[in-house]
């Protein structure tokens, strides 16, 4: 039994060609539009991927090195950053204003 050999034309092919009289410029540029953001996309995913290599590779070479940690907010930072979200920001005064005006 023998199988037939089936080409798949992807839409890098039918731009290449030339020959795509079914499809419009307008297609034609609208796939390359996609295919170039598409392709923007998978560069930045290589990018984070080799920054997260290059963190996981220099903690293996000298796991006793100070390893960069995420700062934590406090409660009052994130009430101020919920206040300022909210537009309900009130004015804050401190003992001494409250007591001498």
């Amino acid at each position: 039994m023998a199988t037939k050999k089936t080409d798949k034309a992807d839409a890098r092919d039918i731009l290449e060609s030339g020959t795509s009289k079914a499809v419009s410029s307008e297609l034609d540029t609208l796939v390359v539009k996609s295919l170039t953001n598409l392709e923007e996309k998978v560069e930045a995913i290589d990018w984070k991927l080799w920054e997260i290599y290059n963190i996981i590779k220099s903690y293996a070479e000298n796991p006793s090195a100070p390893q960069p940690a995420q700062p934590q907010a406090s409660a009052a930072d994130v009430a101020a950053e919920i206040a300022k979200a909210l537009g309900t920001e009130s004015d804050k005064k401190s003992v001494v204003k409250k007591l001498f005006g």
